[in-house]
């Protein structure tokens, strides 16, 4: 038996053959890859939005003065007195700058995304798009062989 030709791998655990995609302890054989694609995963931005209109509304409170002396007495920090409505607006301020960097830390994720007949996954995901384009380049390449092949074979049928 004639070894697959590699056409790609990345030294651990991607390896695309002519015949083969392998994904670290999964392989795909190509013929019954039906679609294949790079995916854009964008990440979830809702607990950064959250974080920041909780923590305005916080700061608002205090700074308009709106909760009262009675809800909740002034606390002694380091031998300065401060109000509830001045740790509403630290507080606040405080959430607002987590919900800022929450928007900012999180990154969007590119895959190989591979439709087989047993449905669509997500095959590799990685934050490197570059990693992903090499992998999807791969496969074209080797799908590309396989439709070859399969056209040589049906053109030497007619003959």
């Amino acid at each position: 038996m004639i070894p697959d030709k590699v056409l790609y791998t990345d030294g651990r655990d991607i390896i695309v053959t002519d015949e083969t995609f392998q994904v670290k302890n999964h392989s795909y054989r190509l013929d019954g890859i039906v679609k294949h694609g790079l995916a854009i995963l964008h990440p979830d931005r809702a607990p950064g939005i959250i974080l920041i209109v909780m923590g305005s509304l916080i700061a608002l409170t205090g700074l308009f003065q709106l909760i009262s002396s009675g809800v909740l007495s002034n606390v002694n920090i380091g031998g300065s007195i401060y109000t509830a409505n001045t740790l509403a607006q630290w507080f606040g301020g405080m959430l607002i700058i987590i919900g800022l960097l929450v928007l900012v830390l999180v990154k969007e994720r590119y895959a190989v995304r591979i439709a087989t007949a047993e449905g669509e996954k997500n095959a590799v995901v990685s934050h490197q798009k570059e990693y992903i384009v090499q992998i999807v380049n791969a496969l074209n390449q080797a799908l590309g062989f396989i439709h070859l092949g399969a056209f040589n074979r049906s053109s030497k049928r007619k003959i």
